[in-house]
């Protein structure tokens, strides 16, 4: 308790707030569109700032002020990414950001400690830069779903991954370490919008470990549409999966990949189909609008790209109620011929016993009597 008290009273001292926001808004003023660094003077401000706002967060009480705290932060943070002024605002933020988690650990109210981590976590992402990455790695486990979503989110943000995609930015050993990190961590995440998170950063992504997390998370779909277990919680991973497959096939240079992607995007958006037309007399309007918008969405985005066309014939026989099968067996195959995706990407859905090529795409499984509680 003693050492508590003599920690919170150097907080204290330590947290008078010399510098204002105006000071720091001065120096963004003068340096963010500059082509000099900042001068140690210069970075001395943000630096003050930086540590007299952190540390006044550590010991605020009241949600309201955790928060101004932290708007403060991150209103100031450089409109230009690859501006001298934003690389250094970036590279104190992510000294000064390591320190204050150090500190939350040795505040005794866990309730307090929680929220804390949180807007810590928060800013970390607002901040939108791969150079915070060693500070969000650490809590993409945490227990705190809150916690973790933001963690993930500093990881897989817009601004990242326009950073880590540029030529100018571009930082192969971050990128690599982050989608190493996710791909663990998909073994034991539930959250979908998490889940999604990873789904489209993989996307953006042209490195090995990208294509490996996309073909993980299909082939955890397949399994969940074939027994009917699929949540209809997940539309957007779903659609955000097919388009990402269905891109990265249509792109790719290598024919294995490309066979491999375009495979995965038509066993599981066949599924889909499946799901749709098998349970049209037992599904509830949810569920059933829940597989059309995957479908209907995946066609408009990439589905008459890959099939070379302006349009399909899908939505036309969805809204006319007549000649979907059709459509399917066309695009996906049946028993005796291959589908126009096999055709166009060269690939087959496995070989049989005799060893010839399997042309149909795997089949749903039964509606059981009683759908999985995940799944209604």
């Amino acid at each position: 308790m003693k050492q508590l008290s003599i920690f919170l009273v150097l907080i204290v001292a330590a947290s008078v707030w010399a510098v204002t926001v105006s000071d720091v808004q001065d120096v963004k003023q003068r340096t963010e569109g500059g082509n000099l660094n900042l001068s140690q003077a210069e970075r001395s401000v943000i630096e003050e700032f930086w540590e007299s706002r952190l540390n006044t967060m550590l010991i605020a009480d009241r949600p309201d002020d955790i928060i101004a705290i932290r708007k403060d932060l991150e209103q100031l943070m450089g409109d230009e990414p690859l501006s001298f002024y934003s690389s250094a605002y970036n590279e104190i933020a992510r000294e000064y950001l390591a320190k204050a988690l150090e500190n939350v650990v040795r505040v005794e109210d866990t309730n307090k400690q929680e929220m804390l981590e949180q807007n810590l976590m928060v800013l970390t992402a607002r901040l939108k830069s791969p150079a915070l990455a060693p500070i969000a790695i650490p809590r993409i486990d945490h227990e705190s779903p809150v916690v973790r979503y933001w963690a993930v989110k500093a990881l897989t943000n817009t601004g990242v991954i326009q950073m880590l995609s540029s030529d100018v930015t571009a930082d192969t050993e971050t990128e690599g370490t982050i989608l190493n990190v996710l791909k663990q961590r998909l073994q034991f995440e539930q959250q979908t919008e998490i889940r999604t998170m990873i789904v489209n950063f993989a996307a953006a992504m042209a490195h090995p470990t990208a294509r490996d997390i996309l073909l993980t998370v299909a082939d955890e779909r397949i399994k969940a549409y074939k027994n009917w277990s699929f949540m209809m919680d997940q539309e957007t991973l779903d659609t955000r999966l097919l388009i990402a497959l269905g891109s990265r096939a249509s792109m790719a240079e290598n024919n294995e990949d490309k066979s491999i992607l375009a495979r995965k995007f038509a066993e599981l958006y066949a599924l889909v189909f499946q799901a749709y037309m098998k349970g049209a007399d037992s599904l509830n309007d949810a569920q059933l609008s829940y597989l059309l918008t995957v479908i209907l969405e995946v066609d408009r985005s990439i589905l008459n790209k890959m099939l070379n066309v302006s349009q399909t014939g899908v939505s036309r026989a969805i809204q006319r109620q007549v000649g979907l099968e059709r459509e399917y067996e066309t695009i996906f195959g049946d028993r005796l011929r291959a589908g126009d995706l096999a055709t166009n990407f060269g690939f087959d859905y496995g070989k049989d016993a005799s060893g010839r090529s399997i042309t149909a795409p795997p089949e749903i499984g039964s509606i059981p009597e009683s759908l999985p509680p995940a799944a209604q």
